[in-house]
């Protein structure tokens, strides 16, 4: 399967100038100047040096782009935003609004990759993967599954054998991650990531991966918790377990990689059936319900009076 933009793929590892820039393309596109300005505090640098500086910083990293006015935009979050317009024109002054166009794929023809870790702990890169499945999902039907143990060099806690039924005894040896991180990356890639409490999966294998290859992960992801918040509203929890029985998937292996990482994708499954039958049914629908769906709400204050902890009579 070949890399897209909108899959996952490896990248040159992220600097902290890059990630800044990354987290402030993510309110919209950017003129380089006020990009520059905002990441590296050089407010009203010449425009020269503003565009020299951005295309060196992004250099190699697809997901950063240029629409035809100049101004930069993450191409993951906005996707057919003037595609393909790169450097053709000159800029616009700051301030000018350019239209973003949705991006148009169906659900239905996007292919996923279900991932499940098990891990030493919470912490990466301190805690490291002792677990790992990977289940891509294509034309709504699971195509392949990868499983294997992994080697963490480190000690396994007590309470996390319990858990997991995973002993130092099971993983010693195993294979390390770097050994599997090649079958990892091409189960990945050109997939959408997709996990169940996505941001802790993909923050254990984003680690593995930067310290395996010196490089970084990016691509879309999908989190089936915040996709069954949003689609079944009515059930007590959304953890997997609960979603698994509402929609009658038996989970084979509680807390092994490939037992959730299988329960996982055919829950996906569901999920998107149900999704598409409320009229959502490309990706562009999905963004935009689940970032209506994780706004903050406005703090509600009480109408009841407020107990008085200070003289104000004075």
């Amino acid at each position: 399967m070949g890399v897209t933009r909108d899959g996952i793929e490896a990248r040159p590892e992220a600097s902290l100038l890059v990630d800044r820039a990354a987290r402030y393309l993510e309110n919209g596109p950017a003129d380089a100047v006020d990009l520059i300005g905002h990441i590296c505090n050089l407010p009203r640098a010449p425009r020269i040096v503003a565009d020299h500086m951005a295309r060196a910083m992004f250099e190699g990293r697809r997901e950063f782009d240029r629409d035809s006015s100049g101004r930069w935009f993450l191409a993951e979050r906005f996707p057919a935003y003037e595609k393909g317009l790169a450097s053709v024109a000159p800029a616009r002054s700051r301030g000018t609004r350019t239209k973003c166009v949705p991006s148009p794929e169906p659900l239905s023809d996007l292919s996923y990759v279900v991932v499940d870790v098990e891990t030493t702990g919470g912490r990466p890169p301190w805690d490291r993967i002792t677990e790992i499945a990977a289940v891509v999902v294509e034309n709504g039907k699971v195509s392949d599954v990868f499983e294997t143990l992994v080697n963490p060099g480190r000690p396994i806690p007590a309470f996390v054998t319990r858990l997991t039924n995973i002993s130092w005894e099971m993983v010693r040896h195993a294979p390390r991650f770097a050994e599997v991180a090649p079958r990892v990356m091409q189960a990945l890639e050109g997939n959408v990531f997709v996990a169940h409490n996505a941001a802790f999966d993909w923050r254990f294998v984003r680690t593995e991966m930067r310290m395996a290859s010196g490089r970084d992960l990016t691509g879309r992801r999908l989190c089936t918790v915040k996709l069954a918040r949003l689609l079944l509203p009515h059930l007590r929890r959304r953890s997997l377990d609960f979603v698994a029985n509402y929609y009658g998937v038996e989970i084979t292996s509680r807390h092994r990689a490939a037992g959730d990482a299988v329960a996982t994708a055919r829950c996906l499954i569901r999920l998107l059936d149900d999704a598409a039958q409320r009229g959502c049914v490309t990706w562009h629908d999905l963004d935009l319900l689940l970032v209506a769906r994780s706004r903050p709400r406005r703090k509600r204050y009480s109408a009841l009076p407020a107990a008085v902890d200070k003289d104000t009579t004075a």
